[in-house]
Formats: C-alpha cells, structure tokens, sequence
C-alpha cells in the first residue's frame, strides 16, 4: 500500500524546507522514498471552471506516482497547501489506496512573514503575505493528522514530522 505524507502549512512556514530535509534523513537512512515539491498546477492561462488548475495538478500526480512506484518506491513526501477536503481528495483519486497523513507545519504570523519577506523579493510579497493568513485560518489545521511546530531548526523539525508519521522505523 502506498505512503503518502503531505507536508502542509500556510506560505513561508517551510513545507519545501521540511520536505527536502525529511528526503535528506530518509536517504541517510536508507528508506526508499519520493518527494514532490507539490504546486503542480502553476501555469497559465487556467481554465475558467478549474481557476486554480486542481484537474492538471491532480493528473500531474496521478502520472508521477506510476514512475515512482515502478521503481520499487512506496513512500511518497508531498509538499503541498490542503487546506480543504477536495484538495485532499484530489491526492485520493491521484494516488489510489494510499495511507495519506498530512502533517501540518505551523509558525507565528511574525515567522511566516519574516520568511516570505526574505524568500518573496518581486511583486509577489503582498499576495503571499495574503494568502499565508488566509491559509492559516481555513480547515487546513483540522484536516491535519499532527501539528508540527516549524519555527525551529529544519533537521529537528523534519525529525519531528517523520518520527510522528511512523517513517523512521
């Protein structure tokens, strides 16, 4: 049965940053897994019923996942805001079968800001900052299986999420 867990939060909390860090211990480790840094769905123009392209991004992962798995790979790191159900069903009918867990990075509003104001140098600083509190208070948290503080150091936190996820055994 497949493996999959999201590495969720508002922008800037550090999902890719996690992410990337759980691969790290995972190879040091030996444990076969995949990641996909998960915004699958930026291009443009979208399709006026699909405004925020969730069919390409769910096709996107339903074609990745194949690859992966015929390599011998049943763990997948998905670095991706779900912040409803239907995104969440989106991975669902992506990877079908699948254990999924999302795990849900969290950080001060200030944390998050000093972030994306390090990371967001061109005119997309003002719609992160935006979109970051918006994510911060929609059902994202409640759709979440554990609550990571990601304030901290990336190793411990990618530690944290992997230990709580069962990966490390």
């Amino acid at each position: 049965m497949p493996d999959v867990l999201i590495v969720s939060g508002p922008c800037g909390v550090g999902k890719s940053t996690i992410a990337f860090e759980c691969m790290e211990v995972l190879e040091e480790r030996g444990v076969a897994a995949a990641m996909v840094d998960a915004e699958l769905a930026y291009f443009h123009p979208k399709a006026q019923d699909d405004p925020h392209g969730e069919r390409v991004a769910e096709a996107g992962l339903a074609a990745l996942w194949p690859i992966y798995r015929s390599t011998g790979i049943d763990r997948l790191l998905l670095a991706r805001v779900i912040e409803k159900p239907s995104q969440l069903e989106l991975v669902r009918r992506a990877i079908p079968a699948a254990q999924i867990r999302i795990a849900w990075l969290d950080a001060s509003a200030e944390v998050n800001a000093a972030r994306l104001r390090e990371r967001e140098l061109g005119t997309g600083l003002d719609w992160h900052l935006a979109r970051a509190e918006e994510i911060r208070s929609s059902d994202g948290p409640r759709l979440a299986d554990f609550l990571v503080d990601a304030s901290g150091d990336p190793r411990a936190t990618a530690l944290d999420v992997l230990g709580r996820a069962n990966w490390l055994n």
